[in-house]
């Protein structure tokens, strides 16, 4: 038999014909050799730590939601006292001014155009249209009773859920990291997330106003926002304020996994929260699991609406790749925290709160999966829109000139001198990419 301590301890296995190869005896033992290294490897504090950082998010959502279905007192108990919901939205802002970078925001402004366009169509053009298009579903009528639920569409809360989430400002997180992997233009994708989301605590509860046509739906904007203020702007400043410090930086960038791990553990909290007080109530009762695959082709639907919206825009501009990448994978996916944070805000007089949550457990995941498949196709495919030269002169030099000083980041390789002691000649210039133009 093949021993595997010996393998280990001296490096040169027992069947071997020389030292570092081994040949196995049967198939189920070579078998068994990989599943050895495979786990091994796998379970290296260097792996494991990597897993618990990138998939403690969407574990800690996922417990958040089922845990009330086995046991949701003590949730439903936590409820009761609105200041902890408070007390968590403000840790979560609180380390995104702790994160907050101005200089991103200078950088963005060179390019203002794409900027700008960014950022409304992330707060209002997105917004519009989901409205319009859940204003035409058949949802049943405002505090409809539970035996009296038909529509397989879902109760009223549906739509003001897919409502509210397509009316929150650009996702931050999952955005960056999408950009980051497509090689988009990162200060771009940070600026208009950051601005967007500070502008959105103010927008989103307006354009929810205005989107509810019934009178049942109805709420006091101006309490909403002066919460909003207290509970969002305020850590924010507080949290760039605490930059000033210069110790304070530093031990941000030290700590900053564990920094995303407390705001994640704060968003599930809420998220369980909220699931538990419904469950209590027993809101859920009577749901159709149509209802969710409606819910999910709705939000596909979106999703490539949002698409053809950003990338009708990036033509519009004429933007270079760098730029699409920004419009297409931040700006048309919209963030969960903002959502979360809402529905913890908004009066229980707009309908039942856990409820109005479910569209958002659903559009989130499903979004960062399509956009996901996305990402990889706009990094081994960039392409570029340049103006038609059969527009007018004026409008071709007005494109050419907007983006003659705001290309993207240069190649890694680009403006580095490579000097060979042996040769005669110095390289300055690098040959770029070649990149196919629509």
């Amino acid at each position: 038999m093949y021993d595997h301590k010996q393998e280990l301890e001296n490096g040169v296995p027992k069947n071997s014909t020389r030292r570092g190869s081994y040949i196995p005896e049967s198939a189920m033992e070579m078998f068994g050799i990989r599943v050895q290294k495979y786990v091994a490897n796998l379970c290296s504090r260097e792996n494991l730590g990597d897993l618990f950082f990138e998939y403690f998010l969407p574990a800690s959502q996922v417990i958040a939601i089922a845990e009330p279905f086995i046991w949701a007192r003590p949730g439903a108990y936590l409820s009761q006292y609105p200041t902890i919901g408070f007390v968590l939205i403000g840790i979560i802002f609180l380390v995104l001014g702790l994160k907050l970078k101005t200089d991103e925001i200078k950088d963005a402004l060179r390019s203002g155009h794409v900027f700008l366009v960014g950022i409304i169509s992330s707060l209002f053009i997105t917004g519009v249209i989901a409205a319009g298009l859940t204003g035409e579903l058949p949802f049943d009528e405002p505090h409809t009773a539970v035996e009296n639920r038909t529509s397989m569409f879902g109760p009223y809360e549906f739509r003001i859920g897919v409502m509210l989430y397509y009316s929150v400002p650009c996702t931050i997180t999952a955005g960056i990291v999408l950009v980051q992997q497509a090689e988009g233009n990162l200060p771009m994708a940070g600026a208009i997330a950051t601005v967007a989301n500070v502008i959105g605590c103010y927008t989103t509860p307006i354009l929810l106003q205005l989107f509810l046509a019934k009178a049942e739906g109805k709420f006091d904007v101006a309490s909403v926002l002066i919460k909003l203020t207290f509970s969002i702007l305020m850590p924010v400043i507080v949290g760039k304020l605490l930059q000033c410090i210069p110790a304070v930086p530093k031990g941000v960038k030290k700590v900053k996994r564990w920094i995303s791990v407390v705001t994640s553990t704060c968003l599930a909290l809420m998220l369980w929260m909220k699931v538990s007080k419904a469950v209590e109530e027993d809101a859920f009762a009577g749901m159709k699991w149509q209802s969710l695959l409606i819910l999910v082709g709705i939000v596909i639907v979106m999703c490539m609406i949002n698409l053809t919206v950003n990338v009708s825009l990036s033509a519009l501009l004429c933007l270079r790749h760098a730029y699409v990448r920004v419009m297409i994978l931040m700006v048309s996916q919209k963030t969960l925290v903002m959502a979360i944070t809402l529905v913890q805000i908004l009066p229980e007089s707009i309908g039942n709160i856990g409820l109005i949550m479910v569209p958002l457990f659903v559009a989130h995941p499903t979004q960062i999966m399509v956009f996901s498949m996305i990402a990889p196709q706009l990094k081994k495919h960039p392409f570029d829109f340049n103006c038609p030269r059969f527009f007018p002169t004026k409008i071709v030099a007005l494109c050419d000139w907007l983006n003659s000083k705001k290309e993207e980041e240069p190649p890694a390789l680009s403006g580095v001198v490579i000097e060979n002691p042996e040769a005669d000649v110095v390289v300055t210039t690098q040959p770029t990419a070649p990149v196919d133009k629509v």
